[in-house]
């Protein structure tokens, strides 16, 4: 006969992985990622895709539930941005609908005492369990019982340089053009820059550039002050990124700027008409830009409490290494990891022209 168990709201939330908080979290109100990805591993390999209203559909009553409230579709939708982000499951159309597919299963080494698996497959005979607030990755230690555990059920490793890839910076260019390096994509832009570029007079244009100070607090340009974002006029000559003024004060077009003197010349950043692609080549060349001035950008590392944090706009694939690696910790573009000398090691590999202190 099949027992019937009873439980009330926070047994029922702890019972799902949904209030896997640690007791230092003050936020208990929102449902742990970590509940809500086990929700969505669940639907996707149960149908092999679903849509996003089909997953809300399916996961809203639990979260009903185990008590929590608020905005559920956003919450469901936050953690499945995660999971796309870092191949757990494929982001697709479905009848003109948003939806999600399962990826293969498989598992990542990233150290010797850390490694983590990506898919929708099922472990309920292994040992998981989440050390973060924020986590929803399965992450473990890659002992051979473990290891040959997975294999059984058909989850083989994947080489963290297969799983990321080719440098990201090169599906920012055209086809018809081949980079070897990153250097060779900003040399390509400062030829443009000399050939296209906009004349200036340093002293009288609203145009906000990037100083060389890496490191320092970044900011933005809409908010200057105090930040890195400072007016040509207070630079010393050379090659900046920049912005310039658009449709109106919150809209600012990504630059490129040289500075003569009293002079200057600048272009605007296009990538294909994209404005998260052309962001992203921005992100890219200011590394390029550092490297290429003997002040690489920096990502801070503090051993004593592992956490890592990018101290400019990094792009995509920076945060998708440190999305794979660890968690957010809520400021900005800080994760707390499990290896953070490790961790270092995976990014110094990807992005060679950045330093970590």
């Amino acid at each position: 006969m099949t027992s019937i168990s009873l439980y009330d709201q926070e047994g029922f939330a702890g019972k799902l992985g949904l209030s896997d908080h640690l007791e230092s979290d003050d936020d208990k109100s929102a449902p742990s990622p970590w509940g809500i990805a086990r929700l969505i591993r669940r639907e996707v390999r149960r149908h092999g895709l679903a849509t996003r209203r089909e997953l809300r559909k399916a996961i809203e009553p639990f979260l009903i539930a185990a008590g929590f409230e608020g905005d559920v579709n956003k919450a469901i939708q936050s953690v499945a941005g995660r999971m796309v982000d870092v191949g757990e499951l494929a982001d697709l159309k479905v009848e003109n609908q948003r939806g999600y597919s399962a990826m293969p299963s498989r598992w990542i080494k990233l150290s010797d005492t850390d490694a983590v698996l990506l898919g929708t497959t099922a472990t309920e005979t292994h040992r998981f369990s989440s050390y973060h607030p924020n986590q929803f990755l399965r992450r473990f230690r890659p002992s051979d019982d473990i290891i040959n555990d997975l294999a059984h059920i058909g989850v083989g490793e994947q080489s963290f340089d297969d799983w990321l890839g080719q440098p990201e910076w090169k599906s920012l260019v055209d086809s018809s053009q081949e980079f070897d390096t990153l250097s060779d994509l900003l040399n390509w832009h400062l030829n443009k820059l000399d050939q296209e570029g906009s004349p200036l007079f340093v002293s009288e244009t609203k145009v906000l550039a990037v100083n060389h100070r890496s490191g320092e607090f970044f900011g933005g340009e809409r908010k200057p002050e105090r930040s890195r974002w400072t007016s040509p006029s207070k630079l010393d000559d050379g090659i900046y990124l920049a912005a310039q003024p658009g449709q109106n004060e919150h809209h600012w077009i990504p630059s490129l700027l040289r500075i003569k003197g009293s002079d200057g010349r600048s272009i605007s950043l296009n990538c294909r008409n994209d404005s998260v692609a052309t962001y992203d080549l921005r992100n890219w060349l200011l590394i390029a830009l550092g490297r290429m001035n003997g002040k690489p950008e920096v990502i801070l590392a503090d051993h004593e409490t592992s956490e890592l944090q990018i101290t400019f706009p990094a792009p995509k694939q920076a945060i998708r290494i440190l999305q794979l690696a660890g968690e957010p910790t809520g400021k900005w573009q800080q994760f707390s990891v499990l290896d953070s000398r490790s961790t270092m090691e995976l990014l110094s590999t990807a992005l060679p022209e950045i330093e970590v202190r």
